[in-house]
């Protein structure tokens, strides 16, 4: 994948329970999320991956096509319950009802963290869907809760963004919370 080399020095200068924001445009957000979970589960790290963008059948289905282990991912679906899509029982899927329910996300990710054994990281798939659903005020006391719980535990963080201008305070917290801002 064409951000693989630039991922792997990013990833080699920080300490193990890193929290990084990606920054890119909204054209190689996905690539950009596949590549970085492709090299954390080939590097032996399971993720538990928040997705407010992409129902769960659709992202495994990627992960399938692009040679990702599903099986060290676990996903915090946060799409299906709300498009009034039936969620199936699956291995290593959860559901909340949508993504504005930061605190059954919050629980989710405190009890997929439990479940996950080895190194793992929490990736939020993306803040700017986050951020259209949620108040950015609220939002931002939800991750710092997040990301302040993961690094306690020794647990790696990722979140990705477009860069939004609009949100640029909000951005600003949480870049503040980060050990390293990655701008692809």
């Amino acid at each position: 994948m064409q951000y693989t080399n630039k991922l792997e020095k990013e990833f080699g200068k920080i300490p193990e329970g890193w929290i990084v924001l990606l920054e890119t445009d909204a054209e190689s957000v996905l690539g950009l999320s596949l590549a970085t979970i492709k090299l954390l589960t080939e590097k032996g790290y399971s993720g538990i991956i928040v997705s407010a963008s992409r129902p769960c059948n659709n992202l495994l289905g990627i992960y399938a096509q692009h040679g990702i282990d599903a099986k060290r991912t676990y996903i915090l679906d946060c799409v299906c319950k709300s498009q009034g899509i039936k969620p199936e029982a699956m291995p290593n899927v959860s559901y909340v009802e949508n993504v504005t329910d930061l605190t059954s996300i919050s629980i989710g990710v405190n009890d997929l963290a439990k479940k996950v054994e080895g190194k793992k990281f929490v990736f939020i798939d993306s803040v700017a869907t986050m951020l259209i659903h949620n108040k950015p005020q609220v939002f931002a006391i939800f991750i710092h809760s997040i990301l302040t719980k993961m690094r306690a535990k020794g647990i790696s963080c990722l979140l990705t963004s477009i860069g939004l201008e609009s949100e640029k305070d909000v951005m600003m917290e949480i870049a503040q919370l980060c050990d390293r801002v990655i701008k692809i």
